[in-house]
Protein backbone atom coordinates (compact mmCIF):
# COMPACT_ATOMS: atom_id res chain seq x y z
CA UNK A 1 0.00 0.00 0.00
CA UNK A 2 1.53 3.31 -0.95
CA UNK A 3 1.61 6.29 1.33
CA UNK A 4 0.06 8.58 -0.76
CA UNK A 5 -2.99 6.30 -1.04
CA UNK A 6 -3.02 5.83 3.05
CA UNK A 7 -3.31 9.77 3.17
CA UNK A 8 -6.10 9.68 0.38
CA UNK A 9 -7.83 7.20 2.28
CA UNK A 10 -7.35 9.08 5.58
CA UNK A 11 -8.07 12.55 4.23
CA UNK A 12 -11.69 11.29 2.84
CA UNK A 13 -12.53 9.66 5.74
CA UNK A 14 -11.94 13.10 8.29
CA UNK A 15 -13.41 14.80 5.58
CA UNK A 16 -16.37 12.70 5.80
CA UNK A 17 -16.24 12.59 9.52
CA UNK A 18 -16.21 16.80 9.35
CA UNK A 19 -19.07 17.36 7.59
CA UNK A 20 -21.03 15.07 9.67
CA UNK A 21 -19.84 17.02 12.36
CA UNK A 22 -21.11 20.22 11.04
CA UNK A 23 -24.41 18.87 10.18
CA UNK A 24 -24.66 17.49 13.14
CA UNK A 25 -23.93 21.01 15.00
CA UNK A 26 -26.37 22.83 12.61
CA UNK A 27 -29.21 20.02 12.61
CA UNK A 28 -32.47 21.74 11.89
CA UNK A 29 -34.14 22.37 15.65
CA UNK A 30 -37.68 22.76 16.19
CA UNK A 31 -39.47 25.66 18.06
CA UNK A 32 -43.13 26.78 18.62
CA UNK A 33 -44.45 28.80 16.17
CA UNK A 34 -45.28 32.53 16.19
CA UNK A 35 -49.05 33.31 15.10
CA UNK A 36 -49.26 34.69 11.55
CA UNK A 37 -45.58 35.21 11.99
CA UNK A 38 -45.97 38.26 13.41
CA UNK A 39 -44.97 40.40 16.44
CA UNK A 40 -46.79 42.90 17.90
CA UNK A 41 -43.93 45.68 18.72
CA UNK A 42 -39.97 45.87 17.76
CA UNK A 43 -37.51 48.63 17.89
CA UNK A 44 -36.52 49.85 14.86
CA UNK A 45 -33.29 52.61 14.28
CA UNK A 46 -32.35 53.06 10.47
CA UNK A 47 -29.04 53.00 10.50
CA UNK A 48 -26.62 50.69 8.38
CA UNK A 49 -22.85 50.30 8.03
CA UNK A 50 -20.64 53.12 9.50
CA UNK A 51 -24.31 55.58 9.81
CA UNK A 52 -24.70 56.13 13.66
CA UNK A 53 -26.90 58.35 15.84
CA UNK A 54 -23.47 59.88 17.40
CA UNK A 55 -23.48 61.62 14.29
CA UNK A 56 -25.34 64.64 15.00
CA UNK A 57 -25.47 65.57 11.36
CA UNK A 58 -26.43 62.40 9.42
CA UNK A 59 -29.93 62.25 8.32
CA UNK A 60 -31.53 59.01 7.64
CA UNK A 61 -32.56 59.11 3.46
CA UNK A 62 -36.25 58.90 3.24
CA UNK A 63 -36.14 56.22 0.60
CA UNK A 64 -34.11 54.00 3.28
CA UNK A 65 -36.56 54.03 5.70
CA UNK A 66 -39.67 53.58 3.34
CA UNK A 67 -36.96 50.12 2.47
CA UNK A 68 -37.41 49.06 6.13
CA UNK A 69 -40.71 49.77 7.18
CA UNK A 70 -41.68 47.28 3.74
CA UNK A 71 -39.52 44.80 5.17
CA UNK A 72 -40.84 45.29 8.80
CA UNK A 73 -44.23 44.92 7.26
CA UNK A 74 -44.02 41.53 7.03
CA UNK A 75 -42.98 40.60 10.71
CA UNK A 76 -44.63 43.18 12.55
CA UNK A 77 -47.68 46.10 12.76
CA UNK A 78 -45.78 48.52 15.18
CA UNK A 79 -42.50 49.56 15.78
CA UNK A 80 -40.63 51.56 18.45
CA UNK A 81 -39.04 54.96 17.92
CA UNK A 82 -36.09 56.55 20.37
CA UNK A 83 -36.03 59.92 18.73
CA UNK A 84 -38.00 61.63 15.98
CA UNK A 85 -34.70 63.44 14.61
CA UNK A 86 -32.17 62.42 11.73
CA UNK A 87 -34.61 61.78 9.76
CA UNK A 88 -37.07 59.70 11.40
CA UNK A 89 -40.36 61.63 11.15
CA UNK A 90 -40.36 59.83 7.86
CA UNK A 91 -41.16 56.88 10.49
CA UNK A 92 -44.62 57.52 10.87
CA UNK A 93 -45.51 58.77 7.37
CA UNK A 94 -44.65 55.23 5.94
CA UNK A 95 -46.18 53.94 8.89
CA UNK A 96 -49.52 55.67 8.11
CA UNK A 97 -49.15 54.65 4.02
CA UNK A 98 -48.70 50.90 5.82
CA UNK A 99 -51.17 50.46 8.26
CA UNK A 100 -48.71 50.30 11.31
CA UNK A 101 -48.42 52.07 14.47
CA UNK A 102 -45.46 53.68 15.98
CA UNK A 103 -44.48 53.85 19.35
CA UNK A 104 -42.98 57.80 19.31
CA UNK A 105 -39.77 58.28 21.45
CA UNK A 106 -38.40 61.30 22.95
CA UNK A 107 -34.39 60.68 23.56
CA UNK A 108 -33.95 62.65 26.71
CA UNK A 109 -30.61 63.18 27.97
CA UNK A 110 -28.43 65.71 30.71
CA UNK A 111 -28.74 68.42 28.05
CA UNK A 112 -31.86 70.69 28.41
CA UNK A 113 -31.80 72.52 24.61
CA UNK A 114 -31.20 68.95 23.44
CA UNK A 115 -34.12 68.10 25.29
CA UNK A 116 -36.50 70.63 24.10
CA UNK A 117 -35.27 70.13 21.03
CA UNK A 118 -36.31 66.09 20.99
CA UNK A 119 -39.80 67.29 22.86
CA UNK A 120 -40.49 69.73 19.83
CA UNK A 121 -39.57 67.46 17.17
CA UNK A 122 -41.64 64.61 18.60
CA UNK A 123 -44.68 66.60 19.43
CA UNK A 124 -44.57 67.81 15.97
CA UNK A 125 -44.70 64.31 14.22
CA UNK A 126 -47.36 63.21 16.51
CA UNK A 127 -49.59 66.46 15.08
CA UNK A 128 -48.89 65.87 11.80
CA UNK A 129 -49.49 62.06 11.74
CA UNK A 130 -51.78 61.47 14.70
CA UNK A 131 -53.38 58.35 13.01
CA UNK A 132 -49.76 56.24 13.04
CA UNK A 133 -48.78 57.66 16.71
CA UNK A 134 -50.07 54.48 19.17
CA UNK A 135 -48.41 56.65 22.47
CA UNK A 136 -45.63 58.41 23.42
CA UNK A 137 -42.18 57.77 25.66
CA UNK A 138 -40.81 60.18 27.18
CA UNK A 139 -37.12 59.05 27.57
CA UNK A 140 -35.47 55.68 27.40
CA UNK A 141 -33.33 54.52 30.24
CA UNK A 142 -32.78 57.99 31.90
CA UNK A 143 -32.44 57.41 35.52
CA UNK A 144 -30.33 54.40 34.80
CA UNK A 145 -27.90 56.08 33.05
CA UNK A 146 -28.21 59.21 35.62
CA UNK A 147 -28.40 61.77 33.14
CA UNK A 148 -31.77 63.52 34.81
CA UNK A 149 -33.61 62.96 38.38
CA UNK A 150 -36.84 61.46 39.23
CA UNK A 151 -38.15 64.90 39.51
CA UNK A 152 -37.02 66.22 36.85
CA UNK A 153 -37.97 63.79 34.90
CA UNK A 154 -41.36 64.40 36.30
CA UNK A 155 -42.04 68.04 34.69
CA UNK A 156 -40.62 66.40 31.56
CA UNK A 157 -43.34 64.05 31.13
CA UNK A 158 -45.80 66.59 32.63
CA UNK A 159 -44.38 69.07 30.00
CA UNK A 160 -45.12 66.82 26.74
CA UNK A 161 -48.74 65.28 28.58
CA UNK A 162 -49.96 69.37 28.26
CA UNK A 163 -49.36 69.50 24.90
CA UNK A 164 -50.91 66.21 23.36
CA UNK A 165 -54.03 63.50 24.44
CA UNK A 166 -52.11 60.32 23.26
CA UNK A 167 -50.80 58.56 25.78
CA UNK A 168 -47.66 58.97 27.57
CA UNK A 169 -45.73 56.70 29.41
CA UNK A 170 -41.34 56.51 30.19
CA UNK A 171 -39.47 53.36 29.39
CA UNK A 172 -36.45 51.91 31.91
CA UNK A 173 -35.16 48.72 33.35
CA UNK A 174 -37.58 47.19 35.75
CA UNK A 175 -35.11 47.92 38.71
CA UNK A 176 -35.74 51.73 38.07
CA UNK A 177 -39.22 51.35 38.39
CA UNK A 178 -38.77 49.67 41.66
CA UNK A 179 -37.26 51.92 42.99
CA UNK A 180 -39.18 55.34 42.02
CA UNK A 181 -42.74 53.85 41.96
CA UNK A 182 -44.06 56.91 42.59
CA UNK A 183 -43.08 57.92 38.78
CA UNK A 184 -46.12 55.63 37.58
CA UNK A 185 -48.83 58.72 38.63
CA UNK A 186 -47.29 60.50 36.08
CA UNK A 187 -47.84 58.16 33.25
CA UNK A 188 -50.50 56.52 31.39
CA UNK A 189 -48.87 53.11 31.54
CA UNK A 190 -45.48 51.56 33.15
CA UNK A 191 -42.57 50.37 30.45
CA UNK A 192 -40.10 48.43 31.70
CA UNK A 193 -37.30 46.69 30.12
CA UNK A 194 -36.63 43.51 31.06
CA UNK A 195 -33.53 41.56 28.83
CA UNK A 196 -32.14 38.37 31.18
CA UNK A 197 -28.82 38.40 29.17
CA UNK A 198 -27.52 41.75 30.62
CA UNK A 199 -28.99 41.46 33.96
CA UNK A 200 -26.55 41.82 36.85
CA UNK A 201 -27.08 38.04 37.43
CA UNK A 202 -27.19 36.86 34.42
CA UNK A 203 -30.29 34.56 33.12
CA UNK A 204 -29.25 31.22 30.89
CA UNK A 205 -31.93 30.61 27.84
CA UNK A 206 -33.81 27.92 29.88
CA UNK A 207 -34.33 29.92 33.17
CA UNK A 208 -35.29 33.29 31.21
CA UNK A 209 -39.06 32.13 30.78
CA UNK A 210 -39.10 31.87 34.25
CA UNK A 211 -36.91 34.77 34.93
CA UNK A 212 -39.72 36.84 32.75
CA UNK A 213 -42.65 35.73 34.39
CA UNK A 214 -41.06 36.41 37.98
CA UNK A 215 -40.24 40.02 37.15
CA UNK A 216 -43.56 40.50 35.26
CA UNK A 217 -45.31 39.29 38.82
CA UNK A 218 -43.26 41.33 40.67
CA UNK A 219 -44.03 44.73 38.76
CA UNK A 220 -47.66 43.96 38.42
CA UNK A 221 -48.04 43.95 41.69
CA UNK A 222 -46.21 47.00 42.60
CA UNK A 223 -48.47 49.20 39.92
CA UNK A 224 -51.96 47.01 40.64
CA UNK A 225 -53.95 50.36 38.77
CA UNK A 226 -51.56 50.57 35.78
CA UNK A 227 -51.20 48.66 32.61
CA UNK A 228 -47.81 47.12 31.89
CA UNK A 229 -46.09 47.21 28.60
CA UNK A 230 -42.74 45.25 28.24
CA UNK A 231 -40.75 47.86 26.28
CA UNK A 232 -37.85 46.02 25.75
CA UNK A 233 -36.91 42.15 25.76
CA UNK A 234 -35.22 39.96 23.68
CA UNK A 235 -32.00 38.06 22.82
CA UNK A 236 -28.58 38.31 21.14
CA UNK A 237 -27.51 36.31 18.35
CA UNK A 238 -23.41 36.94 18.37
CA UNK A 239 -20.73 37.62 20.84
CA UNK A 240 -19.57 37.02 24.54
CA UNK A 241 -21.29 34.58 27.04
CA UNK A 242 -22.47 36.31 30.59
CA UNK A 243 -22.33 33.40 32.69
CA UNK A 244 -25.15 30.71 31.79
CA UNK A 245 -25.97 33.36 28.97
CA UNK A 246 -25.42 32.29 25.99
CA UNK A 247 -25.90 34.27 22.78
CA UNK A 248 -26.74 32.16 19.42
CA UNK A 249 -28.78 31.97 16.85
CA UNK A 250 -31.08 29.71 17.99
CA UNK A 251 -31.11 30.92 21.56
CA UNK A 252 -32.49 33.82 20.09
CA UNK A 253 -35.05 32.34 17.86
CA UNK A 254 -36.02 30.24 21.29
CA UNK A 255 -36.42 33.24 23.65
CA UNK A 256 -38.86 35.07 20.81
CA UNK A 257 -41.08 32.08 20.72
CA UNK A 258 -41.36 31.14 24.13
CA UNK A 259 -41.56 34.87 25.08
CA UNK A 260 -44.80 35.65 22.52
CA UNK A 261 -47.23 33.00 23.98
CA UNK A 262 -46.15 33.99 27.67
CA UNK A 263 -46.77 37.61 26.90
CA UNK A 264 -50.12 36.94 25.76
CA UNK A 265 -50.81 34.54 28.88
CA UNK A 266 -49.88 37.11 31.26
CA UNK A 267 -51.64 39.58 29.26
CA UNK A 268 -49.53 42.31 28.96
CA UNK A 269 -48.04 44.12 25.54
CA UNK A 270 -44.49 43.70 24.65
CA UNK A 271 -41.91 45.40 22.13
CA UNK A 272 -39.00 43.57 20.83
CA UNK A 273 -35.60 45.01 20.32
CA UNK A 274 -34.95 45.02 17.89
CA UNK A 275 -36.02 45.01 14.22
CA UNK A 276 -32.33 45.64 12.62
CA UNK A 277 -29.06 44.55 13.62
CA UNK A 278 -26.91 47.81 14.59
CA UNK A 279 -23.33 48.05 13.87
CA UNK A 280 -23.00 51.12 15.50
CA UNK A 281 -23.75 49.26 18.88
CA UNK A 282 -20.83 47.37 18.47
CA UNK A 283 -18.61 50.11 19.56
CA UNK A 284 -20.35 50.65 22.89
CA UNK A 285 -21.18 47.46 23.55
CA UNK A 286 -18.84 45.36 21.84
CA UNK A 287 -20.11 42.45 19.02
CA UNK A 288 -23.14 41.33 21.21
CA UNK A 289 -24.51 45.02 20.50
CA UNK A 290 -24.65 44.64 17.35
CA UNK A 291 -26.78 41.39 17.26
CA UNK A 292 -30.43 41.85 18.53
CA UNK A 293 -32.34 41.80 15.53
CA UNK A 294 -34.70 39.94 13.32
CA UNK A 295 -33.47 41.08 10.97
CA UNK A 296 -29.54 41.31 10.10
CA UNK A 297 -27.74 44.45 8.84
CA UNK A 298 -27.92 43.06 5.07
CA UNK A 299 -31.96 42.87 5.43
CA UNK A 300 -32.19 39.83 5.49
CA UNK A 301 -34.49 38.01 8.36
CA UNK A 302 -32.03 35.81 10.28
CA UNK A 303 -34.72 32.95 11.26
CA UNK A 304 -38.08 32.18 10.43
CA UNK A 305 -40.82 32.89 12.93
CA UNK A 306 -41.99 29.57 11.97
CA UNK A 307 -40.50 25.82 11.46
CA UNK A 308 -37.42 24.90 12.36
CA UNK A 309 -34.23 26.90 13.18
CA UNK A 310 -30.46 26.27 11.88
CA UNK A 311 -27.72 27.86 13.96
CA UNK A 312 -25.47 28.27 11.06
CA UNK A 313 -27.62 28.80 7.69
CA UNK A 314 -24.04 29.10 5.63
CA UNK A 315 -22.66 25.99 7.75
CA UNK A 316 -22.21 23.88 3.73
CA UNK A 317 -20.17 27.06 2.89
CA UNK A 318 -17.95 26.69 5.84
CA UNK A 319 -17.44 22.71 5.75
CA UNK A 320 -17.08 23.12 2.43
CA UNK A 321 -14.52 25.85 2.56
CA UNK A 322 -12.60 24.03 6.08
CA UNK A 323 -12.06 20.90 4.03
CA UNK A 324 -10.60 22.46 1.47
CA UNK A 325 -8.30 24.89 3.11
CA UNK A 326 -7.63 21.20 5.14
CA UNK A 327 -6.23 19.46 1.47
CA UNK A 328 -4.14 22.65 0.88
CA UNK A 329 -2.41 22.76 4.13
CA UNK A 330 -1.67 18.88 3.61
CA UNK A 331 -0.31 20.13 0.06
CA UNK A 332 1.70 22.36 1.60
CA UNK A 333 2.81 20.28 4.18
CA UNK A 334 4.42 17.94 1.43
CA UNK A 335 4.21 14.46 3.65
CA UNK A 336 6.56 12.36 1.64
CA UNK A 337 7.67 8.43 2.69
CA UNK A 338 9.12 5.95 0.55
CA UNK A 339 6.79 2.95 0.05
CA UNK A 340 9.40 0.58 0.87
CA UNK A 341 9.44 1.96 4.50
CA UNK A 342 5.89 1.40 4.76
CA UNK A 343 5.39 -2.64 4.35
CA UNK A 344 7.66 -2.09 7.96
CA UNK A 345 5.97 0.40 9.86
CA UNK A 346 2.52 0.17 8.51
CA UNK A 347 0.58 0.63 11.48
CA UNK A 348 2.92 3.53 11.92
CA UNK A 349 2.46 5.31 8.84
CA UNK A 350 -1.42 4.78 9.34
CA UNK A 351 -1.35 6.37 12.50
CA UNK A 352 0.73 9.37 11.51
CA UNK A 353 -1.63 10.38 8.60
CA UNK A 354 -4.52 10.16 10.62
CA UNK A 355 -2.79 12.41 13.20
CA UNK A 356 -2.16 14.81 9.95
CA UNK A 357 -5.14 14.94 8.50
CA UNK A 358 -7.45 15.14 11.63
CA UNK A 359 -4.96 18.46 12.59
CA UNK A 360 -5.55 19.64 8.52
CA UNK A 361 -9.26 19.38 9.03
CA UNK A 362 -9.28 20.94 12.66
CA UNK A 363 -6.72 23.96 11.44
CA UNK A 364 -9.30 24.41 8.18
CA UNK A 365 -12.39 24.57 10.27
CA UNK A 366 -10.84 26.75 12.48
CA UNK A 367 -9.64 29.07 10.03
CA UNK A 368 -12.87 28.90 7.93
CA UNK A 369 -14.60 30.06 11.86
CA UNK A 370 -12.41 32.68 11.75
CA UNK A 371 -12.89 34.35 8.59
CA UNK A 372 -16.77 34.15 9.59
CA UNK A 373 -15.95 35.48 12.89
CA UNK A 374 -14.20 38.59 11.29
CA UNK A 375 -17.17 40.14 10.01
CA UNK A 376 -19.51 40.08 13.13
CA UNK A 377 -16.77 41.73 15.57
CA UNK A 378 -14.31 44.46 13.45
CA UNK A 379 -15.94 48.03 14.00
CA UNK A 380 -13.58 49.67 11.86
CA UNK A 381 -10.86 49.74 9.84
CA UNK A 382 -8.11 49.87 12.36
CA UNK A 383 -9.39 46.34 13.82
CA UNK A 384 -10.34 44.89 10.36
CA UNK A 385 -6.31 45.20 9.80
CA UNK A 386 -5.37 43.72 13.38
CA UNK A 387 -8.08 41.20 12.51
CA UNK A 388 -6.71 40.36 9.40
CA UNK A 389 -3.58 40.47 10.86
CA UNK A 390 -3.90 38.20 13.42
CA UNK A 391 -5.77 35.74 11.09
CA UNK A 392 -2.45 35.12 8.71
CA UNK A 393 -0.56 34.78 11.86
CA UNK A 394 -2.58 31.93 12.38
CA UNK A 395 -3.01 30.71 9.00
CA UNK A 396 1.14 31.15 8.56
CA UNK A 397 1.08 28.94 11.64
CA UNK A 398 -0.71 26.33 10.33
CA UNK A 399 1.42 26.03 7.34
CA UNK A 400 4.74 26.57 8.80
CA UNK A 401 3.86 23.82 11.75
CA UNK A 402 2.33 21.12 9.16
CA UNK A 403 5.65 21.47 6.88
CA UNK A 404 7.80 21.46 9.69
CA UNK A 405 6.53 18.56 11.54
CA UNK A 406 6.27 16.53 8.37
CA UNK A 407 9.94 16.66 8.36
CA UNK A 408 12.49 14.79 9.70
CA UNK A 409 13.32 15.50 13.36
CA UNK A 410 16.75 16.47 12.37
CA UNK A 411 15.52 19.30 10.60
CA UNK A 412 13.69 21.10 12.94
CA UNK A 413 15.26 23.57 14.98
CA UNK A 414 13.78 25.42 18.07
CA UNK A 415 12.13 29.10 17.59
CA UNK A 416 14.60 31.91 18.90
CA UNK A 417 14.05 33.35 21.93
CA UNK A 418 12.38 36.80 22.48
CA UNK A 419 15.40 38.87 22.83
CA UNK A 420 16.92 37.45 20.14
CA UNK A 421 14.36 38.60 17.86
CA UNK A 422 13.73 41.96 19.28
CA UNK A 423 17.63 42.41 19.09
CA UNK A 424 17.51 41.00 14.75
CA UNK A 425 14.35 43.54 14.67
CA UNK A 426 16.11 46.64 15.82
CA UNK A 427 18.86 45.68 12.74
CA UNK A 428 18.53 46.41 9.12
CA UNK A 429 17.08 43.91 7.40
CA UNK A 430 19.67 41.04 6.15
CA UNK A 431 21.23 37.45 6.51
CA UNK A 432 19.76 37.33 10.34
CA UNK A 433 16.30 37.07 8.64
CA UNK A 434 16.92 35.87 5.05
CA UNK A 435 18.28 32.44 3.87
CA UNK A 436 17.68 28.77 4.88
CA UNK A 437 20.33 28.18 7.88
CA UNK A 438 19.54 27.69 11.35
CA UNK A 439 19.84 31.05 12.18
CA UNK A 440 17.64 32.88 10.14
CA UNK A 441 14.88 29.88 10.32
CA UNK A 442 14.75 30.53 13.93
CA UNK A 443 14.21 33.85 14.02
CA UNK A 444 11.29 33.46 11.60
CA UNK A 445 9.96 30.39 13.64
CA UNK A 446 10.55 33.33 16.56
CA UNK A 447 8.86 36.20 15.49
CA UNK A 448 5.83 34.38 14.00
CA UNK A 449 5.53 32.44 17.81
CA UNK A 450 6.44 35.74 19.30
CA UNK A 451 3.30 37.77 17.89
CA UNK A 452 1.11 35.50 18.62
CA UNK A 453 2.06 35.35 22.30
CA UNK A 454 2.02 38.83 22.22
CA UNK A 455 -1.29 39.46 20.49
CA UNK A 456 -2.99 36.40 23.55
CA UNK A 457 -1.32 38.50 26.41
CA UNK A 458 -3.08 41.66 25.03
CA UNK A 459 -6.35 40.13 24.49
CA UNK A 460 -6.05 37.74 27.98
CA UNK A 461 -5.54 41.32 30.32
CA UNK A 462 -7.76 42.81 28.44
CA UNK A 463 -10.30 40.72 29.38
CA UNK A 464 -9.09 40.05 32.94
CA UNK A 465 -9.41 43.77 33.71
CA UNK A 466 -12.40 45.20 31.57
CA UNK A 467 -14.86 42.16 30.17
CA UNK A 468 -18.18 43.38 30.37
CA UNK A 469 -18.39 44.01 26.02
CA UNK A 470 -14.73 42.34 25.01
CA UNK A 471 -15.22 38.76 23.17
CA UNK A 472 -13.26 35.42 23.83
CA UNK A 473 -11.16 35.47 20.59
CA UNK A 474 -10.96 32.10 20.74
CA UNK A 475 -11.09 30.88 17.18
CA UNK A 476 -8.37 33.55 16.65
CA UNK A 477 -5.92 31.88 18.77
CA UNK A 478 -6.56 28.66 18.60
CA UNK A 479 -4.08 27.28 16.08
CA UNK A 480 -1.29 29.20 17.75
CA UNK A 481 -2.19 28.26 21.23
CA UNK A 482 -2.52 24.47 19.98
CA UNK A 483 -0.17 24.09 17.75
CA UNK A 484 2.94 25.65 19.66
CA UNK A 485 2.16 23.47 22.32
CA UNK A 486 1.80 20.20 19.91
CA UNK A 487 5.04 21.13 18.97
CA UNK A 488 7.10 21.58 22.49
CA UNK A 489 6.17 18.17 22.70
CA UNK A 490 8.01 16.96 19.52
CA UNK A 491 11.48 15.81 18.82
CA UNK A 492 14.00 18.13 17.21
CA UNK A 493 17.70 18.42 15.92
CA UNK A 494 19.61 16.02 17.46
CA UNK A 495 17.66 13.95 19.60
CA UNK A 496 14.42 13.62 21.62
CA UNK A 497 14.02 15.48 24.49
CA UNK A 498 12.55 16.15 27.97
CA UNK A 499 10.57 19.78 28.03
CA UNK A 500 12.45 21.86 30.55
CA UNK A 501 11.01 25.73 31.86
CA UNK A 502 13.05 28.63 29.90
CA UNK A 503 15.42 30.42 31.53
CA UNK A 504 14.73 33.84 29.43
CA UNK A 505 12.94 36.59 31.40
CA UNK A 506 10.94 37.56 28.47
CA UNK A 507 9.56 34.21 27.75
CA UNK A 508 8.84 34.44 31.64
CA UNK A 509 6.87 37.63 31.73
CA UNK A 510 5.07 36.60 28.58
CA UNK A 511 3.77 33.32 30.26
CA UNK A 512 2.94 35.08 33.26
CA UNK A 513 1.15 37.84 31.30
CA UNK A 514 -1.12 34.83 29.90
CA UNK A 515 -1.09 32.12 32.91
CA UNK A 516 -2.36 34.85 35.01
CA UNK A 517 -4.64 36.55 32.97
CA UNK A 518 -6.18 32.92 32.39
CA UNK A 519 -6.88 32.23 35.61
CA UNK A 520 -8.53 35.76 37.00
CA UNK A 521 -10.50 35.30 33.68
CA UNK A 522 -11.63 32.18 34.68
CA UNK A 523 -12.34 33.33 38.39
CA UNK A 524 -13.81 36.62 37.23
CA UNK A 525 -16.31 34.94 34.79
CA UNK A 526 -17.32 32.61 37.42
CA UNK A 527 -18.57 28.61 37.15
CA UNK A 528 -21.34 29.17 34.87
CA UNK A 529 -19.21 30.55 31.87
CA UNK A 530 -18.12 27.64 29.84
CA UNK A 531 -16.62 29.88 26.91
CA UNK A 532 -14.47 31.76 29.57
CA UNK A 533 -13.13 28.78 30.79
CA UNK A 534 -12.52 27.42 27.22
CA UNK A 535 -10.62 30.90 26.69
CA UNK A 536 -8.36 30.44 30.09
CA UNK A 537 -7.96 27.08 28.61
CA UNK A 538 -6.27 27.99 25.54
CA UNK A 539 -4.59 30.67 27.51
CA UNK A 540 -2.59 28.11 29.96
CA UNK A 541 -1.76 25.95 27.00
CA UNK A 542 -0.28 28.94 25.29
CA UNK A 543 1.65 29.91 28.45
CA UNK A 544 2.97 26.26 29.02
CA UNK A 545 4.37 26.17 25.00
CA UNK A 546 5.88 29.77 26.11
CA UNK A 547 7.29 28.83 29.66
CA UNK A 548 8.29 25.42 28.22
CA UNK A 549 10.84 24.94 25.93
CA UNK A 550 12.90 21.22 25.20
CA UNK A 551 16.58 21.10 26.10
CA UNK A 552 18.91 21.89 23.36
CA UNK A 553 21.65 20.06 21.91
CA UNK A 554 24.62 21.68 19.85
CA UNK A 555 22.76 21.62 16.59
CA UNK A 556 19.87 22.74 17.60
CA UNK A 557 21.44 25.94 19.05
CA UNK A 558 20.34 29.51 17.17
Amino acid sequence: MSSRLIGLVAFVVTAAIAWGFWSWANAPVQLPDVPNAHVACTSYAPFRGRQTPHNESFVAPPEQIAEDMAILKSVTDCVRLYSARQGLEEVSVQAAQLGMSVLQGIWIGANPQNNQMEIDAALDVVSRNPQAIKAVIVGNEVLLRREQSPENLRKLIRAVKARTDKPVTYADVWEFWMKNRDLADEVDFVTVHILPYWEDEPVSIDDAMAHLRRIIDEVKAAFPNKPIMIGETGWPSEGRTRGPAVPSLVNQASFIRDFIPLARNLGVDYNLIEAFDQPWKRVQEGTVGGHWGLVDEYREQKFPLTGPVVEMPNWHWLAAGGILVAGLLMIAAGRRIPDHEIDEHLGREIAGWVSAVTAAQLAGATLLLSIDHLSLVNRGPVEWAIGIGLWLVSAVTAVVLARRWAGPAEARIQPAPVIEVLRALRRPLGIDWLGAGDGPRGLRLGLLKGLAAVAVAIAMIGLALDPRYRDFPIVTFLIPAIGWAVDALMPVAGRARTPRLRLKIEEALLALMIGGGALAVAIGEGPENGEAHLWALIGLVFAAAVAVAPRRSQSDSV
